[in-house]
């Protein structure tokens, strides 16, 4: 019989769970880095775009540019997806894409899995949010630094903010997808 003093703190548990998810991610993305890569390519570099030539960029060019983007980003999604299940996973999620029946099944699991450990589910959240907003954090200072360091384009805010930004979109997106991915795999199981 298990006490209350020999079960593991929700926090615990969600640490422990959280450092299998940034394995589990590590793993999805030395896998597919290519495919990841590629995914993650195209939004990072019409952000850097936008945001260099927002001002002389009519509304219309905007507006379609950020269409191809958000279309894009569904890619980035399935992606994710793709790279961070197996190979029999993926076939059941394919399987399941066409039944409505089979995603309502998946997300009763999924709601039951949540409902069950919600403590656990709502630190790994938190641990999920520091360790992305650290990762924010040092992406900025290392650009920062570079623009302070010398004689680079990185010297002006216009170039700090757009390589900040594709940074963002080449490492942080598509981490923090596969992270959900993996937090979510209950759901495909």
């Amino acid at each position: 019989m298990l006490y209350l003093a020999d079960a593991p703190s929700s926090l615990a548990l969600a640490w422990h769970q959280s450092g299998e998810f940034c394995l589990r991610t590590a793993a999805a993305v030395a896998r597919h880095p290519l495919a990841v890569l590629v995914a993650a390519a195209v939004p990072a570099a019409e952000r850097g775009y936008v945001l260099m030539q927002s001002r002389t960029l009519p509304r219309l060019r905007l507006t379609l540019l950020e269409a191809l983007v958000t279309l894009w980003r569904v890619l980035l999604c399935v992606v994710a997806i793709w790279a961070a299940l197996s190979g029999s996973e993926w076939l059941r999620l394919r399987q399941r894409v066409g039944v409505a029946e089979s995603w309502q099944l998946a997300l009763q699991h999924l709601g039951k899995h949540i409902g069950n450990h919600l403590r656990v589910v709502l630190w790994e959240y938190v641990l999920f949010i520091a360790g992305f907003a650290l990762l924010n954090f040092a992406i900025t200072a290392l650009v920062r630094a570079l623009g302070a360091a010398g004689k680079s384009r990185l010297q002006t805010p216009e170039h700090r903010r757009a390589a900040i930004s594709v940074l963002r979109n080449l490492i942080l997106v598509p981490l923090a997808v596969i992270y959900l991915v993996e937090t979510l795999r209950p759901m495909f199981q």
